[in-house]
């Protein structure tokens, strides 16, 4: 019997947060979208990329590459989580997230970068 990527993320706080956003992404309800990064990103993480500016970026995504599931975990922890996502259109990313230590375990880290296949 195989795990699913997505049940390897449920242990780590950082997996959860993936799991969290990739749902909402999925949905294309930017609203809402803009309201997770508002409540769960770090204030640190905010001022360097504002919430307006990480919005641009995952409808860029999602236009180009529609909706997104795990494809596999790289790496995981209690804190961190590197994991690359296929979208519906076959491209790839490399989705770093890293979240703090201290609950509620705000976003500090969340990046995508697109790779090749497979």
């Amino acid at each position: 019997m195989t795990t699913s990527p997505q049940a390897l993320l449920i242990p780590s706080n950082a997996g959860m947060r993936v799991i969290a956003q990739l749902t909402i992404y999925n949905k294309g309800d930017f609203s809402r979208l803009r309201d997770y990064i508002d409540e769960n990103y770090a204030p640190e993480a905010l001022a360097f990329t504002a919430a307006k500016a990480r919005l641009v970026e995952f409808k860029a995504i999602y236009r180009v590459s529609g909706k997104l599931r795990i494809d596999r975990i790289v790496a995981i922890d209690k804190h961190q989580a590197l994991v690359v996502v296929e979208g519906e259109r076959g491209d790839f990313y490399m989705v770093q997230l890293t979240v703090s230590e201290d609950y509620p375990h705000k976003i500090l880290v969340c990046t995508f970068n697109k790779g090749a296949a497979g």
